[in-house]
């Protein structure tokens, strides 16, 4: 239904839903309307407390020159006009498809020309993560329809994560335990609380996990890792809130990834991957301050 609305989005249309989004979801968004011969200042929204400035751009047709341009413009303004304001610059775009190359290409040039920036991307992917994140009627009053009632049987990034988790389900059948290194330190499991049992059955994932680097590595979307993370972190946040024992805060991020239906045994072998991946990468749970130390008995377990 997001990517549906997105679709018909254009322009003002585009900004003005963006907006009303972002004051759904953040507090502290202010967004940026033209006001006569002072225009928006080079930005369409400033969230205060993480200082991120956001320029949207959503054209009705595709031109690579004119993005190219936008981009440059809003970038080089926002920094004439508003430098003092962010640390954070986000291209919001509305092209369902992803980021493309010319993009992805200026944003890795403006990395490298202001090294003291971060810079982000808010497309389809960031727009549904949002927007699942809002109560019920406040979703229907943004995309003007009610919600279909039935059983959620797929997880909200189950559509960005499906051809890697088709990936793994073939690679990981090809891959030797020889072949790969265990990435995260074990007593980070320790460390989290994990039953003895789970504990256990997660370091024998770990063997599989390079293979979902190398799907990474593989992609042309140079952000879509860094956008899963983000999200991945976001939801590790949220639900660790809700709920207190390590093994059930996993149990939901499983859910996260594939929905509440049962799972296929392969299924939950390759979510079980995914999350010791992002594990590892330290966007979920927590870790050991330097001075922890695991028990006796761990150590000797995992040496």
């Amino acid at each position: 239904m997001v990517r549906a609305k997105l679709s018909e989005l254009h322009g003002q249309e585009f900004e003005s839903f963006f907006h009303d989004l972002m004051q759904l979801r953040y507090p502290d968004f202010v967004p940026v309307r033209t006001q006569g011969r002072l225009g928006d200042r080079s930005a369409d929204g400033l969230t205060i407390n993480d200082r991120k400035l956001y320029a949207c751009y959503a054209p009705e047709t595709y031109n690579a020159s004119e993005i190219s341009r936008k981009f440059t413009k809003d970038l080089t303004g926002a920094l004439e006009k508003r430098r003092d304001e962010f640390d954070t610059f986000v291209f919001v775009h509305n092209d369902l498809r992803g980021v493309g190359p010319v993009i992805s290409s200026e944003i890795s040039k403006a990395r490298k020309d202001h090294p003291y920036l971060k810079f982000e991307v808010f497309g389809a992917c960031r727009f549904i993560q949002e927007v699942c994140k809002l109560d019920v009627s406040d979703v229907e009053d943004l995309l003007g329809q009610s919600l279909p009632a039935k059983e959620v049987v797929v997880g909200v990034e189950m559509e960005d994560l499906a051809p890697l988790l088709a990936e793994l389900g073939k690679r990981r059948i090809q891959a030797r335990p020889s072949d790969v290194i265990l990435p995260p330190p074990r007593n980070k499991l320790e460390y989290n609380g994990f039953s003895p049992d789970l504990r256990d059955e997660l370091i024998s994932r770990m063997k599989y996990v390079p293979l979902v680097e190398a799907y990474y590595q593989q992609r042309n979307d140079p952000f879509e890792r860094d956008n899963t993370a983000a999200a991945f972190h976001a939801e590790y946040q949220r639900i660790s809130q809700e709920y207190s024992d390590p093994d059930e805060i996993l149990y939901q991020m499983q859910q996260y990834v594939l929905g509440n239906k049962a799972p296929t045994r392969e299924g939950y072998v390759n979510a079980q991957v995914i999350l010791m991946y992002f594990f590892g990468e330290c966007e979920i749970f927590e870790i050991p301050p330097e001075d922890w130390q695991p028990s006796n008995e761990y150590a000797e377990v995992a040496g």
